[in-house]
C-alpha cells in the first residue's frame, strides 16, 4: 500500500469536476475531503453529489469526507441597469439604497446609486467607516447615513459589476451567521449525512453554539467547521475554537476585512492554536489560484502551500482550481507533490516528533497516545495502529504529529469518513468485534492483506481494554 501524505487535501466540486469520472480521478490524485459550496448548488444537486462521492469512495476503498459550506450572510450589490457595469470614478459620490427593488444606475450629474439586499446596512455603518466592494478592489468612505440610504465617496475606483460582494471592515455587522437559506441547506446536508458543515462569517462562540442547536434538533452528528474570516472571530478565537469541531483559515474575506498584511501572522497563530487543541485546521483560498487557467502554479503559490505545511496545517483547500478551473486533476496532483516535498523536508529537519509540555490535567487516553507516539519513534516502528470507535483517540494522535505513519481501524463507516480530514490518519473499516481482541485480529488480517506490514515489522498498537469511547488505556509494542 502506498502511503498518502499526512496533510490532507480538500477539493471543491463544481462544473469542472462534478462527474463520476472526475471524482474518481481526483480521489486517486490525492483528494481526502470534497467541499460542496451550498451557495452554488441546489438541494437536488447536493444529494446527487453526496451519493456520487460515497459510491466512488466505496468502489475505490478510500476514506473520503464531505464538507458542506454554508453561504452565510453574504452582503452583495443589487442589480444594475441593463446588467451593465458602472465605472466608479475616484472622488465621485455614491448612494447605497437599501430599499427593496432598487436598480443601480449612474446619474447624469455623475452621482451613482446602487442597491443591496441587506436591509440593515444603514444601521450597521457609521460616518467615516469604509465600505469595500468586489473583494476590496473598490473602496468607499461613508459621508452621511440617512436611512434607507448611505452616502459615500469613492476612494479607490474601478468597474463595478452587479451582485459583487460588500464588506464592512470595522463595522459591527448585525446580520446573523445563519440565514433562512442556510437553515434550509442545513436540513438538506444533514439528511444526506455529510461529515462536516462550514459556518461562514463566524464572530463569536455563540454563532457556533447556535448552529449546533440546529444540528441537534435535526438529530444529526455533523461536525462544525468555523470559518475564521472576520476580525471578531480572530479576537474570540479561543472560545470559537472550543465551541467548534475544527476551523478554516478563510483567507479571502479575511484579507478584505483585515488587510492582506495581517493574514500571514493570523494564519500561523490559528494553526498553532488548533494544533494545541488537537482540532483540524484547513488553510483555504487562492492556494493555487493561477491554476484556474494555467497548467502550473507560480513559485509564490508553491511556497504558500509549503509554508502552511511547515506551520502544521491539517489540510489545504482548493476552490476554483477544482470547481471551475481548466486543470482540476493537475491542480490536485500539484498540491500533492508540494505537500510530499514539504513533509519530507519537515521530518528531515525535525528528526523527532514535535514535543509539547504535557498539561497538568492530562487524561489517561492522552497519556497513552503520547506514549505511543514517542515509543514508535524510539522503537523504529513501521506504523502506529489505533483502534477507535468514535475517532477521538485517532484525533488526539494526529495532534501529536508523530513521524511514524498512523492507521486507524474502526467498525464505523461514519468515523472512517470523518477521519479523512485528520492530519496523518489513514482510516480503514474493520468488522465490529465483540471484544478488543477480535478487533485486533481483524486489523492484523487487513494489515497483511494490503501490505501495511510484513512479518517481523514492529508495530505500536493503542486500544482500550473496554470497548467504550474515551477509555483508551493500553499501548503495546508488537512484532508482527
Amino acid at each position: 500500500m502506498a502511503w498518502h501524505n499526512r496533510t490532507k487535501i480538500v477539493a471543491t466540486l463544481g462544473p469542472a469536476s462534478n462527474s463520476d469520472t472526475m471524482v474518481a480521478q481526483l480521489v486517486q490524485a490525492g483528494v481526502d475531503v470534497f467541499r460542496i459550496n451550498c451557495a452554488h448548488m441546489d438541494h437536488d444537486g447536493i444529494a446527487a453529489t453526496v451519493q456520487r462521492v460515497r459510491r466512488i469512495a466505496k468502489k475505490l476503498d478510500r476514506a473520503v469526507g464531505i464538507l458542506a459550506d454554508l453561504q452565510g450572510p453574504k452582503i452583495r450589490v443589487g442589480k444594475l441597469h441593463n446588467a451593465e457595469p458602472i465605472y466608479l470614478k475616484r472622488g465621485t459620490d455614491v448612494v447605497i439604497d437599501v430599499t427593496p427593488g432598487v436598480v443601480g444606475v449612474a446619474g447624469k450629474d455623475g452621482r451613482v446609486t446602487i442597491g443591496t439586499g441587506y436591509e440593515k446596512l444603514a444601521d450597521d455603518v457609521r460616518v467615516g467607516e469604509r465600505v469595500l466592494l468586489d473583494d476590496g478592489n473598490l473602496e468607499l468612505r461613508v459621508l452621511r447615513v440617512a436611512p434607507p440610504c448611505i452616502h459615500a465617496r469613492v476612494v479607490y475606483g474601478g468597474m463595478l459589476h452587479q451582485f459583487k460582494g460588500i464588506n464592512l471592515p470595522g463595522s459591527a455587522v448585525s446580520a446573523s451567521c445563519l440565514s433562512k437559506k442556510d437553515l434550509d441547506d442545513l436540513k438538506c446536508v444533514a439528511a444526506n449525512e455529510v461529515d462536516f458543515v462550514a459556518l461562514s462569517f463566524v464572530r463569536t462562540a455563540e454563532d457556533v453554539i447556535e448552529l449546533r442547536k440546529h444540528v441537534q434538533r435535526l438529530r444529526s452528528d455533523v461536525q462544525i467547521i468555523a470559518k475564521i474570516e472576520r476580525p471578531e472571530a480572530v479576537k474570540n478565537i479561543t472560545t470559537v475554537l472550543a465551541a467548534a469541531d475544527g476551523i478554516m483559515v478563510a483567507r479571502g474575506d479575511m484579507g478584505v476585512e483585515m488587510g492582506a498584511a495581517a493574514v500571514p501572522p493570523v494564519q500561523k497563530r490559528l494553526i498553532e492554536l488548533a494544533n494545541k487543541a488537537c482540532k483540524p485546521v484547513i488553510t483555504a483560498t487562492q492556494m493555487l489560484e493561477s491554476m484556474v487557467l494555467n497548467p502550473r502554479p507560480t513559485r509564490a503559490e508553491a511556497s504558500d502551500v509549503a509554508n502552511a505545511i511547515y506551520d502544521g496545517t491539517t489540510a489545504v483547500m482548493l476552490s476554483a482550481e477544482t470547481a471551475s478551473g481548466k486543470h482540476p486533476v493537475r491542480s490536485v496532483r500539484t498540491m500533492e507533490g508540494i505537500i510530499r516535498t514539504a513533509e519530507r523536508d519537515v521530518y528531515a529537519r525535525m528528526g523527532d516528533r514535535r514535543r509539547r509540555a504535557a498539561p497538568d490535567d492530562v487524561s489517561v487516553t492522552a497519556a497513552t497516545v503520547r506514549a505511543a507516539a514517542y515509543a514508535a519513534y524510539e522503537a523504529r516502528a513501521r506504523l502506529i495502529v489505533c483502534y477507535t470507535e468514535t475517532g477521538t483517540t485517532a484525533k488526539m494522535l494526529a495532534g501529536e504529529r508523530p513521524t511514524t505513519h498512523v492507521v486507524a481501524f474502526t467498525p464505523s463507516l461514519r468515523t472512517m469518513q470523518r477521519l479523512a480530514l485528520e492530519w496523518g490518519i489513514v482510516a480503514r473499516k474493520v468488522p465490529a468485534g465483540r471484544t478488543a481482541h477480535e478487533l485486533t485480529l481483524a486489523g492484523d488480517r487487513l494489515m497483511f492483506e494490503v501490505g501495511l506490514v510484513h512479518k517481523g515489522d514492529r508495530v505500536v498498537q493503542i486500544a482500550g481494554t473496554v470497548r467504550q469511547s474515551g477509555l483508551t488505556n493500553t499501548m503495546t509494542i508488537r512484532e508482527m
